[in-house]
């Protein structure tokens, strides 16, 4: 089928691959069978489609991301980047370079499956879990006391056994699940040290948990520093209704809503969007004009949406609730696509700025300066860092190659306090606190891991970006 019959123009081979991929996962399921007999009568198609393009939009997004990851690899087959990610790394957004990711993507439909979670050897690292709607349902990490090394069987919505008492249960309300964990170096620690712990994670069916001769897949080192093509955010962007709830739909099928969603659920079959079942525009009649409307409308208000935010000042926002988002379908659509794979707040908080103090757009075209106070510091149990990002939350070239500026490598004045050079061009002088911006408009992110009382409930302010 040709990608722009479903709203998608093409745009070189990986958008032909991701689309074939998930094109072939619809016809499978008969989602563009043939057209129904008769017209939509009464439901409101454009209130319906707008909402539903936002309840529906992680979904989407999740089953995108994950087609471009895993490439046809084996279900539970780790994928491990050797390095912090740069700028062509554009598989998900907002990427940190402070850890390194293991990304592994599975598919509980065929049965359970038990993910080993590592000895990190005193070093930070979070494995979150995440269903298929993002919302976070394990992370193990040093926060919490013996989460590893662990293991924890991974098990569906339909699913219904019994489990060694060695293995810590995880119920997932979705059969797609990711696993993305983190790994923190140690100052001095060679590639081969974290190349070492991010082999030691692995996921095998629980059938073959005890099955000593079992192997599972072994991971893949991976370069994450490759270009993948249009990010998963801009190929939603590029579809018509029909694509999209084709492929709502087609999720629908392995990941049931959850518990609270039977409203929008209601309110979707009005207009045809049911779990595995064709959704073809033309039964709608003279509707089909309100369902591209209602879907170009929820696009404009995810653009626009106003993120709530915990106390803030300085122009900084602070996310809130990230990770267990409830029936809050906006929010989580607004973090799916601009902080996707964000952590619990009891694990990482992630106050932004798109202003400096004066509330003045940041912009390369300026240099800026932001001092934290020695007896200020970010209150991180773990660590801290900047990053700068694109207004569309990727990393952006620069002549040194460094997109952000951590705990442990920013330079401390004598008293203990630190000064942050936040500017396009290089300062004069010592660079080693210079955070390079982009030439034009950007976004800076305070990053604060396994945050103290202060960070979770936002009482900690965040010093202003002050214009030079």
């Amino acid at each position: 089928m040709d990608p722009r019959l479903l709203g998608l123009e093409e745009n070189g081979m990986v958008v032909k691959r991701v689309l074939r991929g998930l094109l072939a996962s619809i016809l499978v399921l008969g989602l563009l069978g043939p057209p129904r007999a008769g017209a939509a009568d009464g439901p409101d198609v454009h209130g319906i489609a707008r909402d539903g393009f936002i309840y529906g939009y992680p979904l989407v997004l999740m089953m995108i991301t994950k087609r471009i990851a895993t490439n046809g690899r084996a279900n539970g087959q780790f994928i491990h980047m050797q390095s912090a990610p740069t700028p062509p790394f554009r598989i998900v957004v907002a990427p940190n370079g402070d850890t390194r990711y293991s990304s592994a993507w599975v598919d509980l439909s065929g049965g359970a499956q038990v993910l080993h979670v590592p000895d990190a050897g005193g070093r930070y690292f979070v494995a979150q879990v995440m269903d298929a709607w993002t919302d976070v349902i394990a992370d193990p990490t040093p926060r919490i006391p013996n989460s590893a090394p662990g293991d924890y069987a991974l098990v569906g919505p339909r699913w219904n056994g019994v489990i060694s008492r060695k293995l810590k249960l995880v119920n997932s309300p979705t059969n797609d699940v990711w696993v993305l964990a983190r790994t923190r170096p140690r100052a001095g620690d060679d590639a081969s040290v974290i190349t070492g712990i991010q082999q030691r994670y692995t996921i095998v069916p629980l059938n073959s948990y005890y099955d000593a001769s079992y192997q599972a897949p072994p991971g893949v080192l991976a370069n994450p520093n490759i270009d993948t093509g249009p990010t998963p955010p801009s190929l939603i962007a590029g579809m018509n209704a029909a694509t999209f709830f084709s492929l709502l739909a087609a999720g629908l099928a392995n990941n049931p809503p959850h518990v609270g969603d039977d409203p929008i659920v209601a309110r979707l079959a009005q207009i045809g969007v049911a779990a595995g079942k064709p959704f073809d525009p033309s039964g709608l009649g003279a509707g089909v004009a309100a369902l591209d409307d209602g879907v170009r409308e929820g696009k404009a208000l995810l653009d626009g949406y106003d993120a709530p935010s915990v106390p803030h000042a300085n122009g900084w926002r602070w996310t809130k609730n990230t990770g267990r988002f409830g029936t809050d379908y906006a929010y989580r659509a607004f973090i799916a696509k601009t902080l996707l794979a964000a952590n619990l707040p009891e694990d990482a908080v992630y106050p932004e700025t798109s202003v400096d103090a004066s509330g003045a757009p940041l912009s390369g075209a300026r240099r800026y300066t932001m001092h934290f106070a020695a007896g200020s510091l970010p209150p991180a149990n773990a660590f801290w860092s900047l990053t700068v990002y694109s207004p569309d939350h990727y990393l952006v070239p620069n002549s040194i190659d460094r997109y952000t500026l951590r705990d442990t490598t920013a330079r401390r004045n004598a008293d203990g306090s630190i000064d942050v050079a936040i500017q396009h061009d290089a300062p004069s002088g010592d660079q080693t606190n210079w955070l390079p911006t982009p030439a034009g408009p950007f976004v800076v992110t305070l990053r604060i891991y396994w945050p103290g009382p202060s960070g979770l409930d936002g009482t900690y302010r965040v010093p202003g970006i002050q214009p030079l």
